[in-house]
């Protein structure tokens, strides 16, 4: 067997270490702009939790006043920051640069061990990153039909809200009927933000029993608006009363290995409103409402054009390497999407999942919807205000209506906005139970649920199960599927998930569990049937190689897990989030002579796995191989930890 030192010196030949160049589409293997600052240059602002939180909005202020032109450490000590300032935590105008970010970081980045007792809002900022914090409780208490006993929830707009500005919003955006888009739909907008190994959780009213019937839909996870270059990494979403992250004009936009869960009254994800180039990837999705590739209806006066285009609530999105589990009304939705498409996904509704039937969702267990979304006006209920920069007052100000026509015309309200040129390929769509065509009613869950202009989809690749029934022939829209794709009792002869129950009971099992129910079965029906696609990711979910160097991407498994096993890649991921400094969350698994490892090039780093037992070749250990026992003794560890 070759040592794994002897590949060291070509794997850092072929590496080259640098942030994406403007323009460019975000990606889930990045470099985080705060990872390539010098440990000597950071100037530190240490706080512990009886600062509450009003000592993590004063410390964001000190970093701007004081630091501007320095890179800045925030760093909290684990515990619970109380709300001491009775709102959210606000700050604006940290305008920062690549040489002097801004780090908002938790010394310990698990989750709940370092709790804000409020929600962020940050207005009109650049190169800021937020990291390892929990906000909201973990758990609430027990409900008694009006109200929970302690602890309760939290109430809070968002988790986490960034928007930027508008430009010139007390200009006159128009003169007469006519717009001048020269003024009308400008933004200044916030950019190069990092949330990472953020939780946030429990957001709905004490008053309420939880947040999935929650009747106010005003809680979102994450909200982002007029955001550009965003990076969201290794977060997790549970319980919010309305969408889990919320994204409105955003442009070259990541969200990886993300798990969202249980939300309200809104998507689970979603980017609309003139949002650009947004990927979907390697991400868990349980009981959301569904997953967003566009959104639904956008307020004009948010509606944020990178191209003066009026015409998509999104462009490019990308879905990939997605588990979405029991999505409650539909898995995959498409609204006013131009050139999207949903690659490698795992859709699965287990043999417990019901229906939602509420007031809200009085349908649900579609696999796929494609609708058109419209621009919204005043009239509609959209908002007409914005936040502008007043140089006299030196603040941010509210301007109603914004431009002076806010969301009323001449603005383009009202204008529809179609699915335009959309891809499925080399995604697995299985229930456990037969629920396609099933139910009885006058409407049952569907394959396909389309309305308005008739979508432009291509299919291809694509393996369905429907509990060992044929899917629908009537009552829902026509499958087109290629002779690629591989249909219940027509190609697909067997159910080619494991399934089973799934353990919500915490967060951590509940990623875990996820990952066991859509594992692939060991008898390969899944393996070398995916298409080829221009926007398929050479890797899975969890960070494994999709195919053999010879076969490519032809060769390897369709839906989001490209294997049955996977035991070590689950230890690299757990080892990542553990030792973040050491292994920086961006690499993805190679075949290095005898090993499968990972090569973290920030630390000159490697974790490999070979014969059963876990190695490691860096300078924190020596510039030796060390064995570091056995794999599976990790792999129980990594398990209880939800990967």
């Amino acid at each position: 067997m070759r040592s794994l030192s002897s590949f060291v010196g070509p794997v850092l030949a072929g590496i080259v270490l640098g942030l994406p160049l403007p323009g460019s589409a975000a990606g889930c293997q990045d470099v985080a702009f705060v990872d390539v600052i010098a440990e000597s240059a950071w100037v530190n602002l240490d706080l512990v939790p009886a600062q509450g939180t009003a000592g993590v909005r004063d410390a964001l202020r000190q970093a701007q006043s004081q630091y501007a032109g320095r890179p800045v450490r925030i760093r909290l000590a684990p515990g619970h920051y109380t709300d001491n300032l009775g709102s959210e935590i606000f700050a604006q105008a940290l305008w920062r640069s690549d040489a002097a970010p801004l780090w908002l970081t938790a010394t310990d980045p698990r989750p709940n061990a370092t709790v804000l007792g409020q929600g962020l809002n940050l207005l009109a900022v650049s190169y800021v990153a937020i990291d390892g914090l929990t906000i909201g409780p973990a758990q609430v208490g027990a409900w008694d039909g009006r109200r929970h006993a302690a602890p309760g929830p939290l109430q809070a707009a968002a988790g986490i809200h960034v928007a930027g500005a508008a430009l010139d919003g007390a200009r006159a955006g128009a003169s007469g009927q006519n717009l001048n888009l020269q003024v009308y739909g400008r933004f200044l907008p916030s950019h190069h933000v990092l949330m990472r190994r953020v939780t946030v959780q429990n957001l709905f009213g004490d008053d309420e029993r939880d947040a999935e019937t929650a009747e106010g839909h005003d809680m979102d996870g994450m909200k982002f608006n007029q955001v550009q270059d965003l990076w969201v990494l290794d977060s997790r979403v549970d319980r919010t009363t309305r969408h889990g992250i919320d994204n409105v004009g955003v442009h070259r936009a990541a969200f990886c290995r993300n798990l969202v869960a249980r939300n309200g009254g809104g998507m689970g994800i979603e980017a609309k409103g003139g949002s650009v180039d947004v990927l979907y990837d390697s991400n868990s999705f349980y009981r959301v409402r569904r997953v967003e590739l566009g959104g639904e209806e956008t307020d004009a006066v948010y509606y944020f054009s990178l191209d003066g285009r009026w015409d998509y609530e999104a462009l490019r999105t990308v879905a990939r390497n997605n588990l979405i589990v029991d999505a409650r009304e539909a898995a995959l939705d498409f609204s006013g999407c131009s050139d999207c498409s949903a690659v490698g996904n795992t859709i699965l509704f287990s043999a417990a999942y019901r229906p939602a039937g509420t007031a809200i969702e009085p349908l649900g267990g579609d696999a796929v919807r494609a609708h058109d979304s419209r621009v919204l006006g005043a009239d509609d209920g959209a908002g007409n205000d914005c936040q502008t920069w007043d140089t006299g007052q030196a603040d941010h100000v509210t301007v109603d209506p914004c431009w002076g026509v806010g969301s009323r015309a001449p603005a383009p309200v009202n204008r529809v906005l179609r699915n335009q040129r959309l891809l499925l390929a080399n995604n697995v769509f299985m229930s456990e139970r037969p629920l396609f065509g099933q139910g009885g009613g006058a409407v049952v869950p569907c394959p396909l649920n389309a309305s308005g202009a008739l979508p432009e989809i291509s299919w291809t690749g694509n393996y369905w199960w429907n509990g060992g029934a044929a899917l629908p022939a009537a009552g829902c829209s026509v499958l087109a599927e290629g002779s690629s794709s591989r249909l219940p009792l027509a190609g697909a002869v067997s159910a080619p998930l494991r399934g089973g129950a799934i353990d919500a009971s915490t967060l951590d099992r509940l990623a875990g569990s996820l990952l066991q129910v859509s594992r692939p079965l060991s008898d390969g029906s899944l393996l070398r049937h995916a298409v080829s696609a221009a926007t398929m990711a050479s890797h899975d979910h969890q960070g494994a190689p999709r195919g053999s160097a010879s076969g490519g991407i032809a060769a390897g498994f369709v839906g989001a897990l490209a294997g049955p096993g996977q035991d070590a890649d689950r230890v690299f991921n757990w080892a990542q989030r553990l030792y973040p400094t050491l292994l920086p969350a961006a690499a993805i698994s190679q075949t290095l002579g005898d090993y499968y490892a990972r090569h973290y090039p920030q630390t000159q780093t490697y974790l490999g796995a070979w014969n059963g037992h876990l190695y490691a070749l860096g300078p924190s250990f020596g510039f030796a191989v060390v064995d570091l026992g056995p794999l599976a003794d990790w792999m129980a560890l990594a398990a209880a930890a939800g990967y």
